[in-house]
């Protein structure tokens, strides 16, 4: 039987890149123990100063006080020993590279090293469930993808899915991550789940409209930044179209043929050369307002921080997490 949410206390996060170290802030401050693992490098000797920042803007935000972020940070050990990170860890998160074989040979480790009622999910974004774990051979029916939305701890989004996974498995980890405050959706497996196939379909008309030269990158980003974004941090396409007449149905009826056949040649972008590339790049540069890429990141964690805030409304009393 897989363990209830309450039951889950401590979390072996492996990688400590961008969505790693990002999990462990999501775990950590919902009071579970975090085992932060990553093969010994400059990235792990940094790990818990990048927890440390992230939990000190959602302080200075208000959305934590001065102990929960001393208490979660606390909570978060690194190790550079995947035996020692994983030994007592009642669910694991992999947040490693994009690399087919390096999680291949890590969840097969893994699952030799951990009961087999401990999940353990994946935050790949491209690679399928069935090719990740085709060495496991202990209980791979508790090993599913977990992918969530980049950065974790301040976009609450994520993907359970895993067709071969078992329905247990699937139910546990929607309950966890919801327990520590994320909003999972499940869907059937398919390759880049649903945010990013959104988010590829939008990328790949942004492209093909400053490459043919329709628009300025300034232009696409101002369509997004004032127009659609605003409107899609409220409501998705579905609610867009309800809102866009009488109701759903009415609108999906009425610009069918507008959508369908209207937009049937959208134009796909099947390549594009290194000209292209720094044409884009000079075009977004002045956009960053003089900011280096790392000011430019803390600028939109702040103000993601605040947009969630103001979506939500008011916090609701912190509790305290109960004992292990």
């Amino acid at each position: 039987m897989m363990r209830e949410p309450d039951d889950i206390r401590t979390v072996a996060v492996l990688g400590c890149g961008l969505i790693g170290f990002s999990w462990a802030v999501v775990f950590s401050r919902h009071g579970r123990t975090v085992n932060l693992y990553n093969r010994p490098s400059p990235s792990l000797g940094t790990a818990k100063d990048r927890v440390r920042a992230s939990l000190g803007l959602l302080r200075r935000e208000g959305v934590i006080d001065e102990r929960c972020a001393r208490e979660s940070l606390a909570r978060v050990r690194t190790f550079d020993d995947l035996a020692a990170a994983v030994a007592g860890a009642d669910y694991v998160q992999e947040a490693l590279p994009e690399d087919l074989e390096l999680k291949q040979r890590v969840f097969a480790q893994v699952a030799e090293l951990t009961p087999g009622e401990v999940v353990i999910g994946s935050s790949c974004s491209g690679l399928m469930r069935a090719d990740i774990v085709r060495l496991v051979g202990r209980h791979p029916e508790r090993c599913l993808v977990a992918h969530p939305t980049n950065p974790p701890h301040l976009l609450p989004f994520m993907e359970v899915a895993g067709d071969e996974a078992s329905e247990e498995a699937k139910v546990a980890t929607v309950r966890f991550m919801e327990a520590v405050g994320q909003r999972p959706v499940r869907c059937k497996e398919v390759y880049g789940h649903v945010l990013n196939r959104l988010q590829l379909a939008l990328l790949q008309q942004a492209l093909h409209l400053v490459r043919e030269g329709i628009c300025s990158v300034e232009a696409v980003e101002a369509a997004l930044t004032d127009g659609l974004g605003p409107r899609w941090a409220l409501t998705g396409p579905y609610g867009v179209e309800e809102l866009n007449s009488g109701d759903l149905g009415e609108g999906l009826r009425k610009y069918k043929a507008y959508m369908l056949a209207g937009f049937r040649d959208l134009g796909a972008v099947e390549g594009y050369d290194e000209e292209f590339v720094q044409r884009a790049v000079e075009g977004f540069r002045p956009l960053m307002e003089g900011r280096d890429h790392d000011d430019y990141l803390a600028w939109r964690d702040r103000l993601l921080v605040r947009a969630r805030a103001l979506k939500e409304g008011p916090p609701a009393p912190r509790q305290e997490p109960s004992p292990p």
